[in-house]
């Protein structure tokens, strides 16, 4: 899908003119955009990146995942990425890795996370569980959710062949497996910006339930936004946490993804949001501390200027 750049000194006698495409010269570029950016590659939601590169022995020899993250829920999320058109055999490698980190622990997860945060500058000599916890707003006296109940599988590459996306839709919709294909696209413009277009080839389905189809929900900040109502009652006075939110959606949609949750609350708080997703003038709440939340009230709570509002990553750990 081609895109375009609009061109002309007014918007009403503008043109649309194409961006042209331009390849991936390296495919760590794109491992380092990723890395730079944790909220791009799932939508409605924040991932925590735990290891680039990760020792990975399979059988007598060491494999290297591309990335490995964890999800709010404490899954575990492996992306293999590839620069030009993802070979067949990248179903099979991500299947391997998936077979080990399956066996992974709680303990091989901490240490894994801790060696990998000492090439992050905001986490440096931090704890797995400190940094978890503040980049998935818990309170501090919460525990943290149980680790690698389940595997989030991702291809990443410039083109996902015909032969890929059909095996891997295969093992989503039959096997409930959850693996996702995603092709990035790389534009250029005159003025030398690149835009970098990605677009979702597998991963968008539901899985299968047993008995009657789960309801379609609407956008998740819909659904969000609607629990969250029902729970409080309208109340501006009425503290909720994410996780009551998320009792409340997995009781009306169990399929709805419980991982893009707190995201979805986050962005929509006036004063404290990760990133410049939802116009401040727009925003539902207010947070009191870290993962505690109520009704935005306009006639008692004040922000001194709306950039407070858009903090990155980094940020939210250093001040939440």
């Amino acid at each position: 899908m081609p895109i375009f750049r609009l061109e002309g000194d007014e918007i009403s006698n503008a043109k649309l003119v194409i961006a042209q495409e331009t390849n991936l010269e390296l495919e760590s570029h794109l491992e380092d955009w990723l890395e730079n950016s944790p909220w791009a590659l799932i939508q409605d939601e924040l991932i925590l990146w735990i290891g680039r590169q990760t020792s990975a022995p399979v059988e007598g020899r060491t494999m290297f995942p591309d990335l490995l993250a964890v999800d709010s829920e404490g899954n575990l999320i492996i992306i293999e990425l590839k620069r030009g058109k993802a070979p067949w055999e990248v179903v099979a490698q991500l299947l391997e890795y998936a077979a080990w980190a399956n066996e992974l622990s709680d303990e091989q997860i901490h240490e894994i996370a801790e060696t990998y945060f000492e090439s992050c500058n905001e986490f440096q000599e931090k704890t797995f569980s400190k940094v978890f916890k503040k980049i998935f707003d818990i309170p501090k006296t919460d525990d943290l959710p149980p680790l690698n109940r389940k595997l989030r599988l991702y291809i990443v590459a410039e083109d996902v062949p015909t032969r890929v996306v059909s095996v891997c839709r295969f093992l989503r919709t039959s096997y409930r497996i959850d693996v996702s294909c995603i092709t990035v696209s790389m534009f250029q413009t005159k003025s030398g910006e690149k835009i970098v277009s990605m677009e979702t080839k597998v991963g968008d389905e539901s899985f299968p339930s047993p008995g009657l189809p789960d309801p379609d929900p609407p956008p998740n900040i819909q659904v969000v936004r609607e629990t969250v109502q029902e729970l409080t009652g309208g109340n501006t006075d009425f503290v909720f946490a994410p996780k009551d939110v998320k009792k409340f959606i997995s009781e009306k949609y169990p399929n709805f993804k419980l991982a893009g949750v707190g995201w979805n609350i986050r962005i929509d708080t006036v004063n404290q949001s990760a990133f410049d997703v939802v116009p401040v003038i727009e925003r539902k709440y207010w947070q009191i501390e870290r993962g505690k939340y109520r009704l935005y009230d306009p006639e008692k709570d004040k922000v001194q200027n709306h950039s407070d509002a858009n903090q990155t990553v980094s940020e939210i750990a250093d001040t939440t």
